[in-house]
């Protein structure tokens, strides 16, 4: 708990980490508020995958935008115009509610304009944080990062369902727009991040001009990157399985109804959220690639026990278990970015990371639909824990893997392709 008062003691970061936590919070509401929206216009759940659509699939091509941008204008400005267009988004909804204007194509346009955003503060707040927070601090910081969206996970739907029973959806959707003003007074009235001084001279230094492909280029000459990118595109792709599984594992395999779905929901966040306490209040002394390989690993095998003969609490403790294990893997990976990248390059290399990561999800949730529709709830729990146990494996015995990174050595890192 110590190493956490500490950070919240700096006032920057605490601004930034409060912002965001509050964004998050209302972002986790929000979609489910257009969710409905779209249910009491239309009544048909075609529109609801239509809006699906709109708020995921720009992120691919708003993150390479945003990657240029994090690299060439001011990342904390950049963020606070973000939430601002954001909010006004978002605002138009409830605003065009009162007036009785309200179309699904304007819900549709609201839910593209969050996405094609999205990336620039995901990307961004990873870009700022080794700005305002020391390197031995860094590890704390990133599982902040996690709680902050686990909160947002497990509280946003459930609040935004009582607010829409209580005074309606678009009710949710100004609070949202409140959170996205709240985090830009956040962003400005933090101080502006020091100078990173002049830009390395030497090949990395060439690599930080324009474009992206100096970021792809960073990515594939860094090992250490790379392996832990393809490791967790590989859990995103597990992770979107079981989205689509656990909904059909509590109503054919369990025999259960919604309240059983939800609770399977919210124990693997749960376990997220106690993991990533954890993570962020220990030193760690282990080399961090090779303990993300370790929790990879663990984490596809905790997953393998919904194998096991069906019962509530096996369920339950197999998901706990798994996210328990996978809290640790984004905190110490960020951390491992953040010591790797070069500043003049991180809301590129970030963007481009985040985007590739987040292009996995429908690769999963395609795979695990098709063989749930032939009623192979099994296969696709092997398949799970395959996708995740194998390159968790492999990180056992990577040799990058087993190195321990520091900022000072960044360049030494990359040069030797270590």
């Amino acid at each position: 708990m110590r190493r956490y008062l500490r950070l919240l003691r700096r006032r920057d970061y605490a601004l930034l980490w409060t912002g965001a936590t509050i964004s998050a919070l209302g972002d986790g509401m929000s979609f489910v508020a257009l969710v409905w929206l779209v249910l009491e216009q239309t009544d048909d759940p075609g529109m609801v995958g239509v809006v699906a659509a709109a708020y995921t699939a720009p992120v691919i091509v708003g993150g390479l935008v945003a990657g240029l941008l994090l690299d060439r204008y001011d990342r904390r400005r950049l963020l606070a115009i973000d939430n601002l267009l954001r909010g006004a988004a978002v605002a138009s909804v409830p605003i065009a509610a009162a007036a009785g204007t309200l179309t699904t194509a304007h819900l549709v346009i609201v839910a593209a304009i969050y996405g094609f955003l999205f990336m620039i503060s995901v990307a961004g707040i990873p870009s700022l944080l080794p700005s305002y927070v020391p390197e031995d601090e860094l590890t704390t910081a990133n599982a902040m990062e996690t709680i902050s969206y686990g909160i947002a996970g497990l509280a946003g739907p459930a609040l935004a369902g009582v607010v829409i029973a209580l005074v309606g959806a678009p009710v949710v959707l100004a609070f949202d727009a409140l959170t996205y003003l709240i985090f830009a007074g956040c962003l400005l009235a933090m101080r502006p991040p020091p100078s990173a001084g002049p830009a390395v001279e030497d090949e990395l230094g060439e690599l930080a001009g324009g474009g992206l492909r100096p970021a792809f280029t960073f990515i594939l000459r860094t090992p250490a990157i790379l392996a832990i990118t393809l490791m967790f595109m590989s859990v995103n792709v597990a992770e979107s399985m079981m989205n689509v599984l656990l909904p059909i594992y509590a109503t054919d395999v369990l025999l259960a109804g919604a309240a059983t779905y939800g609770i399977l929901a919210s124990a693997f966040t749960a376990g997220i959220l106690a993991g990533s306490l954890v993570v962020g209040a220990v030193g760690w002394r282990w080399p961090l690639g090779r303990s993300i390989a370790v929790a990879q690993t663990a984490t596809g095998l905790a997953l393998l026990l919904l194998l096991g003969p069906p019962a509530l609490p096996l369920a339950l403790f197999s998901l706990l278990l798994a996210g328990v294990f996978a809290s640790s893997l984004t905190a110490w990976a960020q951390t491992i970015r953040m010591r790797l990248i070069p500043p003049e390059m991180r809301g590129r290399v970030f963007a481009v990371l985040r985007t590739l990561m987040n292009a996995t999800a429908p690769i999963g949730a395609l795979i695990g639909g098709a063989l749930l529709a032939a009623d192979n709830v099994t296969l696709v729990i092997a398949l799970m824990v395959v996708v995740v146990v194998v390159p968790g494996a492999i990180g056992l015995v990577h040799p990058a893997l087993g190195r321990r990174y520091t900022a000072e050595g960044r360049m030494q890192t990359v040069e030797r392709g270590a």
